[in-house]
């Protein structure tokens, strides 16, 4: 599919500048609805053939497609953070998922609040929990998940306790969300509001059994996708009923897409290719709204989520603030679209990967760079860095130059000190903190295209874990870091492994490597201070037990393990 930016559906035309002006006579609503992890050409309205999404292609019925928008970064937090501050990754600071949103950020939510609007935000996925501080503008903001730590490694959210155990879920089904949603809106009528309904079923584990997909002759992902379609037909049918359809201005998008195996990749985060970056935007106009007969149809216009805030409030004609970096939609402003992704990087020692796209054109930074046109080869399957240098030269000056045009948030602090002075004086001595700034033990820094049998090995690796095979599992993590020694991930989770298998020497060498690259990381402190105890090693254990809870203050095993010390009076 040719990837341009237009155009509304029903109308024909040449270009996506238009005008829109809301009926003078209401304050229009605004509702904004994320379906995680949905990939743009896997919507019939976007050509695909599979399978039909006739509910989630109504949206744009006598409303507006935009058919060329890539989002920042393809995981959930960070692209969230993004579409709601209309901020780069690297600008806001949030560029992994287990990373906490500042306070003092400026949202749409805030803007809204601060010119009257009720706002309410329903969350599927404990990505987006409260602690992560996207909840900043928001009077409602229902998300009931919990968990203890995380960690910026790999990402991941940790649960302990054992009454946690019991409940913890790190998702919501969508049929929770839409009634959650659907309530608030119920007790806010008869003024404006701003609700965001976040949808995670389409991200992995599906709950549509594989079985009924195999049977159907379609993916497991489109087969979810198809229930998913189901539950936007209720949305939209309930907003119909209850009046708040006619009266809003509906917008519907995704944080990102999904490999599903292109270019090798499976999921999503690892890449930065259109199967994760190419989302669907959908915007269906409030009842009364001017739009032109004809929209015109540029020939290739790209866009980023980024746009989404900015656009929404000049529809409203709202001033966007002075910290928002996106264009609105409805401009003739030129732009471009920058994306990356620091996940394999942070995660594994890697290159991070970033790119620009400037009208069909797309660039994408890395030891091997990449140049694709989209028009013209819209799967990227054949790069033309070295056969158009010249362009490929020009595109990564368009890269430096949106990188220096916007001011970047220093990394938070680090919060793994311990809790004492005198664990901290432990730790150091045993080199466990390097004292002064902590810095980043450098990995190979190898283009994540040349580590992908690695990435396979890892992946296979943990799903035999996970699956209660410890053995094999260390076979293969240890010829990943056969490999690729300064991987830090690897590491960690080879610690992780060696636990399970009792052999704690081996993990407490394996963690202690670790923490040079990573010394705020919540599981490898834990994981150290098990090893240790184990080992008779009691101070230690404290100390790394300390570093953790002072990392993750709710964090109950920490706890549990200190109470367990102190007890046996050691």
């Amino acid at each position: 599919m040719k990837r341009l930016l237009v155009a509304a559906i029903g109308l024909a035309g040449a270009g996506f500048l238009f005008s829109v002006t809301p009926d003078a006579a209401q304050t229009p609503s605004v509702i904004l609805i994320s379906i995680d992890t949905l990939r743009a050409d896997h919507l019939s309205l976007y050509g695909y053939r599979r399978i039909q999404t006739p509910n989630i292609d109504s949206f744009a019925s006598g409303g507006t497609l935009f058919s060329s928008v890539a989002c920042q970064t393809p995981l959930t937090l960070p692209s969230h953070t993004s579409l709601l501050t209309s901020t780069y990754p690297f600008e806001n600071g949030i560029q992994e998922n287990a990373e906490v949103v500042p306070p003092g950020a400026v949202t749409l939510a805030g803007v809204l609040k601060s010119h009257g609007y009720q706002t309410g935000a329903f969350i599927g996925s404990v990505f987006l929990e409260r602690q992560m501080g996207l909840d900043q503008g928001f009077d409602t903001y229902d998300s009931p998940f919990n968990f203890e730590a995380f960690s910026p490694i790999s990402g991941e959210m940790f649960f302990g306790g054992v009454e946690a155990q019991s409940q913890v879920r790190d998702r919501r089904a969508g049929a929770l969300v839409l009634s959650a949603a659907l309530r608030w809106l119920s007790a806010n009528r008869g003024q404006p509001v701003f609700a965001f309904i976040h949808f995670f079923d389409l991200h992995t584990p599906y709950t549509v059994p594989e079985e009924k997909a195999r049977a159907q002759g379609i993916s497991h992902y489109d087969a979810e996708l198809e229930a998913v379609d189901e539950l936007i037909g209720r949305l939209k049918k309930s907003l119909e009923r209850t009046g708040w359809w006619d009266k809003s201005l509906v917008v519907l998008v995704s944080d990102h897409g999904e490999g599903l195996g292109d270019h090798g990749e499976d999921s999503h985060g690892y890449f930065i290719y259109e199967s994760t970056l190419h989302v669907p935007l959908l915007v269906h106009w409030p009842a009364g709204t001017t739009v032109p007969a004809r929209v015109q149809q540029s020939a290739a216009q790209p866009a980023g989520l980024i746009d989404v805030a900015p656009t929404i409030l000049d529809f409203l004609h709202i001033p966007a603030p002075r910290s928002f970096s996106g264009v609105s939609l409805l401009s003739t402003t030129p732009r471009t679209v920058y994306s990356e992704t620091l996940h394999t990087h942070d995660s594994f020692g890697w290159a991070p990967l970033r790119s620009v796209g400037v009208g069909a054109w797309k660039y994408i930074e890395a030891p091997h760079p990449e140049l694709y046109n989209l028009e013209q080869d819209p799967g990227e399957h054949t790069n033309l860095a070295l056969t158009k240098a010249a362009d490929a030269r020009s595109l990564r000056s368009e890269l430096a130059k949106v990188l220096a045009a916007h001011p970047r948030r220093a990394p938070a602090a680090s919060q793994a000190a311990s809790a004492t002075p005198q664990s901290e004086r432990l730790l150091t001595s045993l080199g466990y903190l390097a004292p002064g700034p902590r810095t980043r033990t450098p990995g190979s820094n190898a283009d994540p295209k040349d580590r992908l049998p690695e990435f396979k090995l890892y992946e296979k690796a943990m799903v035999h874990f996970a699956e209660g095979q410890p053995a094999a599992a260390a076979i293969m993590l240890n010829q990943v870091l056969v490999q690729d020694p300064n991987n830090p991930l690897a590491r960690r989770d080879l610690g992780a492994v060696y636990l399970d298998l009792h052999e704690y020497a081996k993990a407490r060498a394996s963690f202690t490597k670790v923490l040079a690259a990573a010394p705020d990381d919540y599981a490898t402190h834990f994981g150290l201070g098990l090893a240790a105890k184990h080992l008779g090693m009691l101070e230690e254990a404290r100390a790394h037990f300390q570093a953790a809870s002072r990392i993750a203050p709710r964090a109950v095993q920490c706890g549990r393990e200190l109470d367990g010390l102190k007890a046996a009076g050691r």
